[in-house]
């Protein structure tokens, strides 16, 4: 029989990162480690642990916030982490959920489910399931990801491949672990946006010493200045996405941001990854969501391929 357990930090946390790290789906998104590194947040746990007769069958990963059970505010996707899944086992676990956040008297269920390109044998059960119990898609992000298996260079744009190489022989791209000079750029183009970055200095640093193996940061330098990085972070054996990709505006012409994809793309492809997941494109317009055209133009001259990253609610 089928059972749910809430997740305790004290008595789970081994077994929840060793879950993740051999399931189909499980990222580095989905880890204790890394869901627990924003102390600051202090988000309301209510992840939860399926299990039947001792084995684990999938895990939750969520947090409450304004009454509402979140897949995990914490990370960029989250939802449920599972190996292969019988029908009937899926069910049950999208069942006792709701059962759960009605028990706690909560308003809805909020979940970002897990892209595609991070699964090891892609299983779409658990979707199915939750448009089954009522579950509705009410936003859609338009998402960009590489396939590492083609020929890196074939499937680029003519013009790209000529802009890149004009320019890649002015500047120098290297894997460094010096935020403290990425970071004022980062600020300064999230500004141009209106935006804040999502991690501090401080919680980025802390980030990289929990993952040196996972969260790599390249920096391009133009003699002996830093112009422009890209931060990657491995999100398992075979997917790694591109968390933010900026550049002083001051060099914008040298195609700072085309060099540091492709020389990213090429670092995911040398270490064996599969897919290059180059993020979401999108304008907000009050409560509209609209496609960045020229952004998704941009990233499909690397050969891009289209995914849809989606929300999905259940009103209680």
């Amino acid at each position: 029989m089928l059972e749910i357990i809430k997740y305790d930090e004290n008595v789970h946390k081994s077994i929840w990162d060793n879950f993740v790290k051999s399931s189909n789906n499980g990222t580095i998104f989905h880890l204790r480690e890394f869901l627990n590194y924003h102390q600051s947040r202090q988000f309301n746990d209510c992840s939860f642990i399926f299990k039947e007769k001792d084995k684990i069958q999938g895990l939750f990963s969520g947090a409450i916030v304004n009454n509402i059970l979140h897949s995990h505010p914490g990370a960029s996707f989250g939802g449920f982490v599972h190996n292969d899944l019988s029908f009937e086992i899926s069910n049950q676990m999208i069942d006792m959920l709701i059962t759960e956040a009605q028990n706690k008297k909560l308003n809805e269920i909020v979940i970002i489910p897990t892209p595609f390109v991070y699964y090891q044998n892609y299983h779409e059960v658990i979707e199915y399931c939750l448009y089954n119990k009522g579950f509705k898609d009410i936003e859609y992000y338009i998402s960009s990801f590489v396939d590492l298996e083609n020929n890196l260079i074939e499937q680029m744009h003519s013009r790209k491949k000529r802009y890149i190489k004009k320019f890649e022989n002015q500047v120098k791209v290297k894997l460094s672990e010096d935020l403290d000079s990425f970071y004022p750029i980062l600020i300064e183009n999230k500004k141009k946006h209106n935006a804040t970055p999502t991690h501090s200095l401080k919680e980025l640093k802390l980030l990289i010493k929990k993952f040196p193996n996972q969260i790599k940061l390249l920096l391009t330098f133009k003699d002996d200045k830093v112009i422009g990085g890209a931060l990657n972070f491995i999100t398992n054996n075979h997917t790694c996405i591109l968390f933010y990709n900026m550049i002083d505006y001051n060099y914008q012409n040298m195609q700072i941001a085309s060099i540091q994809i492709y020389e990213s793309l090429k670092w995911a492809k040398e270490n064996n990854l599969r897919f290059f997941d180059i993020g979401v494109s999108q304008i907000y317009d009050n409560d509209l969501i609209i496609p960045h055209a020229s952004l998704i133009n941009f990233k499909e001259q690397f050969g891009s391929k289209t995914m849809i990253r989606k929300v999905m609610k259940l009103k209680l």
